[in-house]
């Protein structure tokens, strides 16, 4: 008892970064959201119907490369925006990058949470995407 009185705060702060680490992967779960790679993302481009592809970066980011066909929701706009893209996407799938897999997982719960049937996160975003050789936009 007398070290957690001593290392309470510590204690306090650990559990509070870890909530806070894990808050997405956990709510992705909940919700139903699929991880996806970018080999699966090019096979799902080439479909019919091609997915809804949401690119969840800065319009900055996103003007310094792109996949084909990505419309540009930053995150920080995307729960005001969750009707339109769930009236944009219609029957199709629809599948979140961003950078790395971080802020599209983020986003990919908000679009789950607002209503979007099947939505998938892309594992490594665009550093993967052009590590793979996908290349990209501009």
């Amino acid at each position: 008892m007398e070290w957690l009185q001593q290392n309470g705060l510590s204690v306090v702060l650990t559990l509070l970064f870890l909530g806070l680490a894990l808050k997405n992967p956990i709510l992705a779960r909940i919700y139903g959201v699929q991880s996806i790679t970018v080999h699966e993302l090019a096979a799902l481009l080439r479909g019919k119907p091609a997915p809804l592809l949401v690119d969840v970066r800065t319009p900055m980011e996103f003007a310094t490369g792109h996949i084909g066909g990505a419309r540009n929701e930053p995150l920080s706009d995307l729960r005001g925006r969750v009707a339109a893209i769930r009236g944009m996407a219609g029957e199709r799938d629809v599948v979140v990058v961003c950078r790395s897999g971080a802020r599209s997982l983020g986003g990919s719960v908000v679009l789950k949470r607002g209503g979007c049937p099947k939505v998938y996160n892309v594992v490594g975003g665009m550093l993967q995407w052009t590590a793979q050789g996908y290349g990209s936009n501009r």
